[in-house]
């Protein structure tokens, strides 16, 4: 099945970002965290923040799970435009609606076992449509349609009486669909929506890395290293960008990098934990400033609450749960095009998750 993703691309200056809480392989910690949960080892859903983690899981069987915002203005117009036929009179209603509309979802299912976890990505969707400039009307879309298919392990490589240390890794196949462009509402006068709405197809094999590092001494802070998306195909390229224009979303696709620093607190009425994380363009090339994200959360039993901050985004999540099903629910502030515009976003969303 082919579904929509966002091309991810690091922004020149010029181009203006989209910032998604729900990304490819978003988990609930993911998502209220705003990736800031490298070095949680005490959620179900860890291992997505960083497969070094996989030593310490311990759920093993067939899981389940999707999100998706739910902004019902928003997922419409993504519909009609990934899972629809694109027609001509839509693409010109567009014009007429309101100027940002975002759309993100996604969808697993996931073979959990001691040695490895096996997933499918049936449906990942990022959609972000931009209409500005009222005196001739223009419309810049960020579309991807893919499929993954994952296998994630890792080993304890290091344990004695002063650290531990972990390393874990996911590789993944992928098939991509995706447009990056902007068009005028003048064009639609001599090409079809077909024409104007083409998309590029990339097919390969990508992979993330990590590490987490844990002191015996309790006042010292765990360590985290991961890298997203090596060898992915959705790059930033500058002979890519034919439009200042373009949307750029982004850490979701291109090849980036993490450095986090967390702490735990447990007792009997609980665990609180909180991480600040670091991210960087490439392999800890650039520090992305704007991007740095920090996270407190609280977890008792199966219920767990967490509260995000960002330069741009601002999350809390509630996640319920037990042994068969888990139902997570948030709502979020984003300033979606950073400093591009000070048009603010509120956001509530699901994650549902199913254990068989």
């Amino acid at each position: 099945m082919w579904i929509l993703l966002a091309l991810i691309i690091t922004a020149p200056s010029w181009a203006f970002p989209v910032l998604h809480f729900i990304k490819p392989d978003s988990s609930f910690t993911q998502i209220t965290t705003l990736d800031a949960c490298t070095t949680f080892s005490t959620t179900v859903d860890m291992v997505k923040c960083n497969p070094a983690l996989f030593p310490y899981q311990a759920d093993q069987g067939l899981r389940m799970g999707g999100a998706t915002i739910t902004d019902g203005e928003s997922v419409n117009v993504g519909q009609k435009l990934i899972l629809d036929p694109i027609k001509q009179d839509f693409l010109r209603d567009l014009f007429q609606k309101r100027a940002f509309n975002s759309w993100a979802a996604n969808s697993s299912i996931e073979l959990r076992t001691p040695k490895f976890y096996m997933s499918y990505d049936p449906l990942l969707i990022n959609a972000d449509i931009f209409v500005f400039n009222p005196a001739s009307p223009e419309v810049s879309m960020s579309l991807v349609k893919s499929n993954r298919l994952k296998v994630t392990s890792g080993w304890e490589v290091l344990r004695n009486d002063t650290l531990r240390f972990s390393i874990g890794g996911t590789a993944y196949y992928y098939r991509n669909q995706y447009f990056r462009d902007s068009f005028f509402l003048s064009d639609l006068a001599t090409k079809k929506a077909d024409q104007l709405i083409d998309f590029k197809k990339k097919n390969g094999v990508a992979a993330d890395l990590g590490g987490a590092l844990k002191f015996e001494n309790r006042f010292l802070p765990k360590v985290s290293f991961v890298v997203k998306n090596l060898n992915s195909s959705l790059q930033n390229k500058d002979q890519d960008i034919t439009s200042e224009n373009q949307l750029r979303t982004i850490l979701t696709y291109e090849t980036y990098s993490r450095l986090g620093f967390g702490y735990d607190y447990k007792n009997s009425w609980g665990i609180i934990n909180g991480e600040i994380n670091l991210p960087f363009r490439d392999v800890y090339r650039e520090l992305y400033t704007e991007y740095i994200s920090g996270s407190v959360g609280y977890s008792l039993s199966r219920f767990s609450t967490q509260v995000s901050y960002s330069k741009y985004q601002s999350v809390l999540g509630l996640n319920f749960g037990s042994k068969i099903a888990t139902i997570g629910i948030f709502y979020g502030k984003s300033r979606p095009l950073g400093d591009f515009s000070t048009q603010t976003e509120n956001v509530s969303g699901v994650r549902f998750e199913v254990s068989l």
